[in-house]
C-alpha cells in the first residue's frame, strides 16, 4: 500500500491511491488567506488521481477532536436506534438536519471535507463569498446518512447509487463521501470496495442499463412503467458476466477511523461482507459505523418525473428544478457548504434547516410512505 505525499505523482494501475494530509495542509483548505494556500502540486495530484481513478482516499483530513465528535455520535446513534447487528442497517437518513446531535451537520457543511470537494476535486472557486447571492455555483449537501454494518445475509453489490440516494439527473457528477468511523482492515471484511477506472470504462453503460440506473432512464424520468424496485444491488444476479468483469477489478482498503473515501458519482462500488475470520474478530454484535456524504453542484438539476424527494413530495413545482432554484424558492433542502458563509448566513441556514426537519420532513415522510405504496400498486399493475 502506497501513501501518497505532497510531493508524490497521480497513482497509476492498481495501487491505492493514499495522501495523508498534515495539520498545516488541512487548516490550508479551510483559509481564505492566499499566504497559506495548499501546494499546487498537491492540489493537481489528488485532482488528477480523483478524475483518472475514479477516487482518492485521504487521512489526515479530519481535525482529531471533529473525528473523536463524529466516532462518539456514531456510537450513541448505534446504541439509541433500534436496528438489527445482523444486517447492513441504514441507521439514519439525513443526520446533518438532526436538531440535537449537530456533529453530522458540523462535520458535512463545514469541515475540511466540503472544502476538499469543493476547491480541489470540482475545483469550485472560493474567491466569491457573497452570502446570498447565488448565481454563483456553489457546492450543496445532496445527501447524508449514518450507517452501521453487521453480520448480514447478503451485501448491496456491484452498482452507482440509485434515486433514493442521488435524484439529480444524469448531466451532473458529483462526489460521494465514506467516511469510516471505526478500524475495517480489508482481511476481515466490512468496508467498501471500489471498481477503479469504472467511471469511464467502456462496459459503464451496459452495466447502467443492467440495474436501471439513472443514466438508463427516459428524459422524462421515472414512470411507473420504468420503476425498478430493487434492482440497485442485484448486479451479480441480473449480469454474472458483468459482475465478474467488474468484480475482477476491486480494490479493497485497510480503513483506519477518520478515513476519507472521496468517489466519483459514477464509479461502481459495493459493500464488503464480514467474513468469518471478522466475525470472530469482531463478535457477533458487531456495528462496523460509517458516514457516507453525497455532494452536488449547486446547477445540478433534480430529476423529472415520480420522486421520493422531500422537496418535489411538499412541492411538485421542485421537479426538474436546479438544487439552488429549489433552496430559493423552499428553502436550504440542500444546504450550501462551499465556499463557506459568513457566520450570520450559517446561523440563517441552520435555523431555516431546523425549520424544515421540524415542521416539513416529517409530513415528507408521511407522504413517501403513501407514493411508495403506491408504486408498488403500480409495478403490479404493470406486470412486474
Amino acid at each position: 500500500m502506497t501513501d501518497t505525499t505532497a510531493s508524490a505523482a497521480t497513482c497509476v494501475g492498481e495501487s491505492k491511491c493514499i495522501f495523508t494530509l498534515t495539520p498545516e495542509q488541512r487548516n490550508a483548505l479551510l483559509s481564505s488567506q492566499d499566504e497559506v494556500a495548499l501546494d499546487p502540486s498537491l492540489v493537481e495530484s489528488i485532482r488528477g488521481t480523483f478524475e483518472k481513478e475514479g477516487y482518492v482516499l485521504v487521512r489526515g483530513l479530519l481535525d482529531e477532536q471533529v473525528q473523536r465528535n463524529l466516532c462518539k455520535a456514531g456510537e450513541e446513534l448505534s446504541k439509541s436506534t433500534s436496528y438489527s447487528p445482523k444486517s447492513f442497517s441504514v441507521v439514519e437518513f439525513g443526520p446533518a438536519f438532526n436538531v440535537e446531535e449537530k456533529v453530522f451537520r458540523d462535520t458535512s457543511l463545514n469541515s475540511t471535507i466540503p472544502a476538499l470537494v469543493g476547491k480541489i476535486l470540482l475545483g469550485i472557486d472560493d474567491t466569491h463569498k457573497t452570502p446570498t447571492k447565488e448565481s454563483i455555483l456553489s457546492l450543496r449537501l445532496l445527501k447524508d446518512a449514518f450507517m452501521a454494518k453487521g453480520k448480514e445475509e447478503k451485501h448491496c453489490g456491484w452498482h452507482v447509487d440509485d434515486t433514493f440516494f442521488w435524484p439529480t439527473n444524469s448531466s451532473s457528477a458529483g462526489v460521494n463521501v465514506w467516511i469510516a468511523l471505526d478500524e475495517i482492515p480489508a482481511k476481515y471484511g466490512g468496508g467498501m470496495a471500489v471498481s477503479p477506472r469504472s467511471h469511464t470504462a467502456e462496459w459503464r453503460e451496459k452495466a447502467y442499463t443492467t440495474i436501471g440506473s439513472i443514466p438508463s432512464l427516459p428524459p422524462e424520468g421515472i414512470t411507473p412503467s420504468t420503476i425498478s424496485i430493487g434492482q440497485t444491488c442485484e448486479m451479480a444476479s441480473l449480469n454474472p458476466e458483468m459482475n465478474a468483469s467488474i468484480e475482477a477489478s476491486k480494490l479493497e482498503f485497510d480503513y483506519q477511523p477518520g478515513d476519507c473515501l472521496f468517489c466519483h458519482r459514477w464509479l461502481f462500488h459495493r459493500s464488503v461482507l464480514i467474513n468469518e475470520e471478522g466475525l470472530a474478530h469482531y463478535g457477533n454484535n458487531s456495528a462496523l459505523k460509517r458516514y457516507t456524504v453525497r455532494y452536488e453542484r449547486s446547477n445540478a438539476q433534480l430529476l423529472r418525473g415520480l420522486c421520493l424527494e422531500p422537496c418535489i413530495l411538499m412541492n411538485p413545482d421542485n421537479t426538474g428544478r436546479s438544487l439552488d432554484e429549489v433552496c430559493q424558492h423552499d428553502g436550504p433542502f440542500y444546504p450550501r457548504c462551499w465556499p463557506p458563509l459568513d457566520n450570520d448566513a450559517r446561523r440563517d441556514q441552520e435555523s431555516e434547516m431546523e425549520r424544515l426537519a421540524k415542521e416539513v420532513l416529517p409530513e415528507a415522510q408521511i407522504k413517501k410512505g403513501k407514493l411508495m405504496a403506491d408504486f408498488r400498486e403500480d409495478k403490479l399493475a404493470y406486470g412486474n
